[in-house]
């Protein structure tokens, strides 16, 4: 066949998008993440990192820049460059919440990141230091309405999906409860172990050693249904908690103009990861189920979350501390 001079342009034109396939990636790529290590979405991102690594041949590190809600972490990704080696992976209060909340941000999570693909969704607790004198969820609407103002409790920082729980919570049982950001669950959970702080809804994973050690009670689960982890612990409907669900899913975003091989190469590799069973029984015991959405269902369900949760955050008034 004959070499005309358009078809050896056109050629051409493929090179660097196949060279790009084929290379990504080629050296280590670091996963940044706005919460200080021991976190939920910490563990869940070094269980993730080191499948990647042996799905793509380069190490998957994972960078911790806490603070604000993430804002810092995800500021530093949007400015670097969108070549797939920096990438942030994130929860709901970072991505579908953070730009409600803050009104002068220099990013905005729909404009400025592209979803690579959601990894998983989690169900959350009612949790109250042993020190309180509850056992059930509705003796802690009654303490709670007997002594208003009285009670502390804590979120993984303002604005995060535990801070927006709690408020929801307060707001749909008119209830006075003084918030308590801390710089993460960690912190906050073992304030709560101390007594320092009398109440939490958050993942049941980073609070499972201090419930095992009588130190925190679980009151009732944020879910439609009772999980399969925690199967003697009634939903918040059955613990007479009427409407009350309150949860959390995790997601990989690159900066927007991020190349489309990496972006493919990445999906394909979390695909694969989520599907290991291995993974998902890890993923399991942190109390979170692998919930694999590729990029085209991750950015539409990102879309919706962010409707949802701006609505909410309106509708509720609240605003970041």
């Amino acid at each position: 066949m004959r070499l005309t001079r358009r078809r050896l342009g056109l050629c051409l034109a493929t090179i660097p998008a196949l060279a790009t396939a084929q290379e990504y990636p080629a050296r280590s790529v670091r996963l940044v993440i706005g919460f200080p290590p021991g976190g939920g979405v910490d563990i869940v991102a070094r269980l993730i990192a080191p499948r990647l690594a042996e799905a793509l041949g380069q190490p998957f590190l994972v960078e911790n820049r806490a603070g604000a809600n993430g804002n810092i972490a995800m500021d530093a990704v949007v400015q670097s460059t969108a070549d797939g080696y920096t990438l942030f992976y994130g929860n709901v209060g970072n991505l579908a919440v953070t730009n409600a909340l803050y009104r002068n941000l220099s990013f905005d999570t729909l404009r400025d990141f592209i979803p690579v693909a959601q990894t998983m969704e989690s169900f959350s607790v009612i949790a109250v230091s042993a020190d309180l004198p509850v056992r059930s969820a509705r003796e802690l609407l009654a303490y709670a309405r007997a002594n208003p103002g009285r009670l502390n409790g804590a979120s993984a920082g303002a604005g995060g999906p535990t801070h927006l729980a709690l408020e929801l919570f307060k707001r749909q049982f008119g209830l006075d409860i003084v918030h308590v950001p801390y710089r993460g669950s960690a912190p906050a959970i073992l304030d709560l172990a101390g007594g320092r702080v009398q109440l939490i809804i958050d993942g049941y994973s980073l609070m499972r050693s201090a419930v095992e050690a009588g130190r925190v009670r679980v009151l009732a689960v944020t879910a439609a249904q009772r999980q399969a982890l925690l199967p003697e612990i009634p939903t918040a409907n059955e613990a007479g908690l009427p409407g009350f669900e309150a949860g959390s899913w995790h997601m990989l975003v690159a900066p927007r103009g991020t190349p489309q091989p990496a972006l493919d190469r990445l999906e394909g590799a979390l695909r694969g990861a989520l599907a290991e069973p291995a993974l998902v029984e890890a993923m399991a015991q942190q109390g979170v189920v692998a919930r694999f959405r590729g990029q085209r269902d991750a950015a539409a369900f990102l879309t919706v979350e962010r409707e949802r949760w701006t609505r909410v955050i309106r509708e509720a008034n609240i605003t970041a501390e």
